[in-house]
């Protein structure tokens, strides 16, 4: 008989020395050395069933306040809810009209959502890149700092912004929904990495230097975050 109490996914490594455990999304995984037994990671899990069903229901209680922009019709950019409307027309596009967004199709488009999901992240990808461009330029000015070597923005999982000794920067495509003053943390933040690849206190006071109220945008992240993503 399993003592398993509960479904989780296994990966199993040539790299771990330890065996751990993470709760995510209401989703429970185990990494363990490519030597432990599934019988012995069974009984380890046993012994912490109380605190995964903890952070489960814990999990499961949480609301989910993420957008759902093609259901609800509606996206965050920059803080502001702006309106989507979808309809069929001679090409596929986006059109700015009164505050809101227009998505249109082509009839040749046979799956309309996926096209709608495609043209909607293109359109909001431009209006973020086109501000993080902007304030770039202007904190790199402030910072006495070269532009960066590139600048790449996608959707990520768990970070909204990196920074490596390449001088390459990295943003969340869901920051398009926050403040602004909550991108220009970010961007700071990314910024003084060029010189303190750590957080170290040297890192924050060099942040704060050219950021003072950085830790009021930082508690906005915070608690604002699971609200700034997408399902579709």
């Amino acid at each position: 008989m399993s003592m398993k109490v509960f479904e989780y996914q296994l990966k199993k490594s040539t790299k771990r020395k330890t065996v751990a455990i993470k709760v995510h999304d209401k989703k429970v995984t185990v990494y363990a050395p490519h030597f432990v037994s599934n019988k012995h990671i069974d009984k380890w899990l046993f012994d912490k069933q109380a605190w995964v069903s903890a952070q489960l229901t814990k999990q499961l209680n949480i609301t989910d306040n993420r957008q759902k922009p093609l259901k609800d019709k509606q996206v965050l950019i920059f803080n502001n809810v702006v309106n989507l409307s979808f309809k069929e027309s001679v090409k596929s596009e986006v059109i700015n009209s009164n505050d809101s967004l227009l998505i249109t199709h082509s009839s040749r488009v046979k799956n309309t959502l996926q096209k709608h999901q495609q043209l909607l992240e293109e359109c909001l990808k431009e209006q973020l890149t086109a501000y993080i461009e902007m304030r770039l330029a202007y904190f790199c000015q402030q910072m006495d700092e070269e532009l960066p070597t590139s600048l790449k923005i996608a959707i990520y999982k768990r970070k909204w912004g990196s920074c490596n000794s390449k001088r390459e920067l990295t943003f969340n495509l869901h920051l398009i929904g926050a403040p602004y003053h909550v991108i220009d943390y970010v961007i700071v933040h990314e910024l003084a990495h060029l010189r303190h690849l750590n957080h170290s206190t040297a890192f924050w006071q060099h942040v704060e230097r050219f950021f003072p109220d950085y830790k009021a945008s930082s508690i906005w992240l915070k608690k604002n975050s699971v609200s700034l993503q997408w399902v579709y």
